[in-house]
């Protein structure tokens, strides 16, 4: 630690002497650029936020630095309709009541792979190198595809500004948990190269101290980022854009009552994009872009009495994407986006009998189209072909209209869809320790016949060769709302959302082994739906003063069970009376993990005299259900439920010599709030305290 001090020291020392007027200069900048409130991820073009016809959301990163958040998790959780659900392979986020297998997480535009289990974690992402989040809510698999149902966050990482720039940022707090950046970056008129690098450690937590394991193991991670750019002339330029991410952590486990198992694990990603721009005309610009992105992760977890193996498993998949896009004006208020792709993917795993691949091709189309200058009309929709499962089709339409100069009006309806993954097609898994097994579709004909011949299988529930073919999950989704800013000190949105989903995949037994255990596969066969409001309103008392509140109401029904409810066929037994009796609509909770109430409150205080910034924040998640305790599959009675809770997060900071440097002292979770038992990422009050600095020349 004391050499990052000696480092940090150092650095500000020697570029102290920096002119100020070139630091007016860049605060100038930056601050005209927020004032634009552009976005590009809900069209894949730049567009005003306030006309955008699409449910979506802008958090620029000096909102980000006043409350002294630096990883990607923390974000979202205080964002209004975003809930961060967590289990054993990481936190994700659920937006209008979908799982997080459904929103798509993308870092510069480019998607961000290794859901071995639908959760891609996001506390992997770093924010201290970022310019802004957009996150589009609703199904954006128009333009997107595959894992785009629920909406899109978008990480858009910081363009440099002319000259020579650079920065540290450091914070330091409960559980040994240490965020450290170092950024630089060089800028001419034609060409750029910048880099970034960051260490996040934690020593971990148990929130079940007798047990002697942690709930979350001691970990290191580094996240390394470079850019370059050339400008070859005014119509065509290159950039370069790399990323790489690794992380360790120990890992010890209670395998029974008086033994343990301990070892290491690892975790590396790695992405690399080259994109070429040209302009053929001011009406007619091209961009070619290639990616590839591997992942990979390996566990050797070993008794800790005698050495011997207890589990060693490994995950490494990979990502080929090329794509060109055209955008063309067609007329003044005629805009034209078309683009096309193809993509390769495989898969190698310890659960998978051979590296499994995917082939796929794509094009896609938008018109966005002004016929009067209140009113915005956007056209589009996506066609996907699969080596695997069925093609698809994803149409989209949207509109906004701006009633006045202070209030717009928008809705869209639009269908999205998830393929299935790798898991769901080819798994072939059996669980040592308890004997049942999971086998993907593609895999469970020869699975069943391989143990039947090992004398395995008591009885067959489902003939495998009667299965039918997967197909994607898909949504018909529709939103409706507005943005009403009367003045520049309020900004009000609203949002009514209706999602119905078919083709859930699920697990269900297709067979009874000798053991008394199951083997699963997987199936299309739930209809589900999610519907609710959500509002968020911000106000500017006075100057120094900002208040803000945010509110979603939430319903997320199985359709299948509300059928069933309805004819009479659901039924529970009464915990005291042990009386068996018929469910009521009112009765059932719902899906799993999903709250129906959840708001927030903000309230930020900034004197631009003294530099000093107070944020506070209280987030509110309503009870859900968690469990099935009468074993009737649905959650109907109190004791399935979680209780409902509140997180107040906190922040203080000051700036120094014209805003160069930023000391901060940042709490969470402040009521220290805990439930051992579900909310496994919630390990109690957490306090850092942080300090970054900036400098150009």
């Amino acid at each position: 630690m004391h050499i990052y001090i000696s480092l940090f020291l150092l650095t500000a020392l020697t570029v102290t002497n920096a002119r100020a007027q070139q630091r007016d200069t860049l605060k100038k900048d930056s601050a005209s650029r927020q004032l634009k409130e552009v976005v590009i991820t809900g069209t894949r073009t730049l567009k005003s936020l306030q006309q955008v016809p699409i449910p979506i959301t802008r958090i620029t990163s000096e909102e980000i630095k006043k409350r002294g958040l630096v990883r990607l998790n923390e974000v979202l959780s205080e964002q209004t309709g975003m809930t961060i659900l967590d289990d054993p392979h990481g936190q994700g986020i659920q937006i209008q009541g979908f799982d997080p297998a459904y929103t798509l997480i993308l870092i510069d535009g480019l998607p961000l792979i290794g859901r071995s289990t639908g959760i891609l974690e996001l506390s992997r992402i770093t924010t201290n190198n970022i310019d802004r989040i957009e996150i589009v809510k609703g199904p954006t698999s128009s333009l997107y595809g595959s894992e785009a149902m629920a909406g899109v966050v978008n990480i858009i990482t910081n363009e440099p500004v002319k000259g020579f720039t650079g920065g540290l940022a450091g914070r330091y707090g409960t559980n040994k948990t240490a965020d450290l950046s170092v950024n630089s970056a060089y800028k001419t008129d034609k060409f750029y190269i910048s880099g970034f690098v960051n260490r996040y450690s934690s020593g971990g937590y148990t929130l079940q101290p007798s047990s002697g394991v942690p709930t979350v193991s001691p970990f290191e991670g580094y996240t390394f980022n470079g850019k370059t750019a050339y400008k070859f002339d005014d119509n065509t330029s290159l950039r370069l854009s790399v990323r790489y991410y690794t992380n360790n952590q120990d890992s010890r486990f209670l395998v029974d009552d008086n033994r343990y198992a301990a070892g290491k694990g690892t975790e590396k990603d790695f992405n690399i994009a080259p994109v070429l721009t040209h302009r053929f005309s001011k009406k007619d610009v091209s961009v070619l872009q290639l990616y590839r992105s591997t992942y990979k992760t390996n566990s050797d977890i070993r008794y800790e009495d005698n050495g011997s193996v207890y589990d060693q498993t490994y995950f490494n998949q990979t990502f080929n994407r090329g794509e060109i896009q055209n955008d063309y004006a067609l007329t003044g208020n005629l805009k034209l986006t078309a683009g096309a792709g193809g993509q390769y993917e495989t898969v190698e795993a310890t659960r998978y009998t051979k590296q499994q691949s995917f082939t796929s091709g794509y094009g896609y189309f938008q018109a966005d189209w002004l016929p009067v200058k209140k009113l915005d009309i956007i056209a589009g929709g996506r066609y996907d072909a699969h080596s695997v499962y069925k093609s698809q089709f994803s149409p989209k339409l949207a509109a906004s209209y701006a009633l006045s100069s202070k209030l717009t009006i928008l809705g869209s309806a639009g269908k999205g869809y998830k393929a299935p993954d790798f898991r769901q097609l080819y798994l072939n898994f059996t669980n040592a320790e308890v004997g049942y097994s999971v086998f993907g579709y593609e895999e469970a004909a020869a699975g069943i016949q391989r143990l039947q011949q090992e004398g395995q299988i008591e009885t067959v529930l489902i003939d495998p060769s009667t299965l039918k073919r997967l197909n994607a999950e898909s949504s018909t989704s529709f939103n409706f709302g507005y943005r009403y800013k009367p003045t520049d000190k309020l900004y009000w949105t609203t949002n009514v959302f209706r999602n119905n989903i078919d083709n859930l995949i699920e697990t269900a037994a297709i067979a009874i082994k000798t053991n008394g255990q199951s083997v699963f596969s997987y199936f299309n066969l739930n209809k589900v739906f999610t519907q609710g409001i959500e509002t968020d309103l911000s106000y500017q008392l006075f100057k120094p003063l900002q208040v803000a509140a945010g509110f979603q109401y939430l319903e997320a029904y199985d359709q299948d069970v509300l059928d069933q409810i309805k004819a009479g066929e659901v039924f529970t037994k009464d915990p005291e009376t042990n009386l068996t009796k018929v469910i009521k609509r009112s009765d059932y909770g719902g899906l799993l993990g999903r709250s129906k109430y959840t708001w927030n409150v903000r309230v930020n205080y900034l004197d631009e005299k003294t530099g000093i910034n107070v944020s506070v924040r209280a987030i509110y998640r309503g009870r859900y259900g968690y469990k099935d305790s009468d074993g009737n599959g649905i959650v109907n009675r109190d004791d399935e439920y979680t209780k409902g809770y509140v997180l107040v997060n906190a922040s203080l900071s000051k700036m120094f010599m014209k805003d160069a440097i930023r000391v901060q002292l940042t709490a969470q979770n402040l009521l220290n709030y805990k439930d051992s038992l579900v909310i496994l990422n919630l390990p109690g009050r957490l306090i850092y305290a942080g300090l970054a600095y900036n400098f150009s020349k």
